[in-house]
């Protein structure tokens, strides 16, 4: 885990988050290193499962083939980051992931923790309570605020990708897209091209990235957590199949589905 000092980020050029009129303060947290492993997501998946909790999805194993209905490879491969997951499988995993490393889960419905990624309206309504210690999702601010670096003042600030300005040095973006055939299919190991100025790997390209938010247009009132209510929920960095526009630090993609999963879109995680 990475620490990021958080504060008030004021309007940024390009960004749709941090735009004129709406300062968006963040309260001070740490982000994963890497987007979370198939290796990691697998130990707690089989853990949550033996603990009362329900999953829609297995999650991509290893290098698979499309869709991910091939066997898992050796270990060193489990290191991709896990795929096929939707928004509910990653908010139930993270409340998993918390209660499986002692800390008090953040993501709840009438009260109760929710552990089942099939109960649409739970983890669609749930409620997320930064307060406590446990694992959780970024907002799409400290998304942003954390692929662009942590430090507005920093020519790093600035950057079109996730550290640098030169695409190639810090993603694995398309096209070409290999197919199934290719050693190179499917999402790549974690950490293998240069991080950003915070030691974040892979913010852009890879996998895209869920983020807590619901999507909808950024106004100078929205909260910090991003709009209130919606239907999609918000995806960012780009992924090895996406153009270079995509993987750029300020790009928002259209919303998905909460329920929706693909072979290029993964999580990391954040908590206090």
């Amino acid at each position: 885990m990475v620490s990021l000092a958080g504060g008030a980020i004021t309007t940024t050029s390009g960004s749709s988050v941090f735009i004129t009129g709406r300062t968006v303060t963040l309260a001070p947290f740490t982000m994963a290193k890497y987007e979370t492993t198939y290796q990691l997501w697998k130990e707690v998946y089989d853990w949550a499962r033996a603990h009362g909790y329900t999953f829609a999805n297995p999650g991509l194993e290893g290098h698979g083939t499309t869709y991910g209905t091939g066997a898992v490879e050796a270990p060193n491969k489990q290191t991709r980051p896990v795929t096929l997951v939707s928004w509910r499988d990653a908010v139930v995993w993270c409340n998993a992931y918390s209660e499986m490393s002692g800390k008090t889960p953040v993501y709840t419905s009438s009260g109760s923790v929710i552990k089942d990624s099939t109960n649409a309206t739970a983890c669609d309504y749930a409620v997320m309570d930064m307060t406590q210690g446990g694992y959780r999702l970024p907002t799409e601010a400290e998304w942003e605020y954390a692929a662009r670096g942590g430090d507005q003042g920093d020519a790093a600030w600035g950057y079109t990708y996730a550290g640098s300005n030169t695409l190639g040095d810090v993603a694995w973006y398309g096209y070409p897209f290999p197919d199934s055939s290719d050693p190179d299919y499917g999402a790549h190991p974690v950490g293998e091209k240069d991080p950003n100025r915070l030691g974040l790997f892979d913010m852009s390209g890879n996998v895209l990235e869920w983020c807590w938010d619901w999507h909808d247009t950024i106004a100078p009132g929205t909260l910090a957590e991003g709009p209130a209510s919606g239907t999609m929920r918000i995806r960012r960095g780009g992924s090895l199949k996406n153009y270079p526009i995509a993987c750029s630090v300020s790009y928002r993609f259209g919303g998905n589905d909460p329920a929706w999963s693909s072979y290029d879109n993964g999580f990391r995680v954040v908590c206090p």
